[in-house]
């Protein structure tokens, strides 16, 4: 999945196919962990701020679960994501998307 760099008004918008807590499991994890340039403060449940060391790259991510899709048998999660970009440069905001996108869909997003 390709991100363009945010538009003017610094917000990109995903559905994605995780429930709330588990997102946030996941941004919470080895996205953010130990081994990851990036740090995640929460803001408040849902809502967390992401930085990287060493640079001035700011975005906050808040979610939202909507109604789950149903596929015959299977009903699979429906999360709306907002990334609001506050601080960066293009290159450095590609490089957060590519991974995001690399340990989500990891997990199943």
């Amino acid at each position: 999945m390709h991100t363009d760099p945010a538009p003017e008004s610094g917000i990109i918008e995903l559905e994605m196919g995780y429930a709330a807590d588990e997102f946030g499991n996941v941004l919470n994890g080895a996205f953010t962990g130990n081994k990851s340039n990036y740090s995640c403060e929460t803001v408040s449940r849902h809502h967390w701020r992401i930085r990287e060391e060493s640079t001035d790259l700011s975005i906050e991510i808040e979610v939202r679960e909507k109604p789950p899709r149903k596929l015959g048998l299977f009903v699979l999660p429906v999360l709306q994501v907002e990334f609001q970009v506050l601080n960066t440069t293009a290159d450095l905001q590609m490089k957060f998307f590519e991974r995001f996108h690399k340990y989500f869909h990891k997990g199943g997003g």
